[in-house]
């Protein structure tokens, strides 16, 4: 081994850290980035054939932000959707909710039980 400086030493020792905790800092985001996609049966926010996002939240997309809104706040018609008042209940009436509606809300007896069980997930995770 060539003989170094010491300062010269810890320079080298240094930037070889600073390196392997960049790399690393690196593959920790690419998995990340990966772990983000997920279920086929996703659609991409820009409705593309890129998978994105939780099952329920593309049924919301296409049977309840048309009243209830994207951002769950709700069109003047319909309330927006409260997280606690969802929180609080529980999935039979939910469920019930959706399958046969309440109030002026329409029944979307159309969905699937699967579909309507990936919205009650969905609605849990806001």
């Amino acid at each position: 081994m060539r003989y170094m400086p010491r300062v010269q030493r810890r320079s080298t020792l240094a930037r070889a850290r600073s390196t392997a905790l960049h790399l690393s800092l690196f593959a920790t985001l690419v998995v990340g980035l990966a772990a983000c996609k997920t279920h086929a049966s996703d659609t991409s926010p820009a409705g593309g054939n890129e998978v994105w996002g939780p099952p329920g939240a593309a049924v919301y997309a296409q049977s309840c932000a048309r009243c209830h809104g994207a951002y769950l706040e709700g069109d003047g018609t319909a309330p927006p959707i409260d997280s606690v008042r969802v929180a609080s209940l529980g999935d039979d009436p939910l469920r019930m909710t959706i399958t046969y509606g309440k109030g002026q809300m329409p029944a979307f007896g159309g969905l699937t039980t699967a579909q309507v069980n990936d919205v009650i997930a969905y609605l849990r995770t806001l």
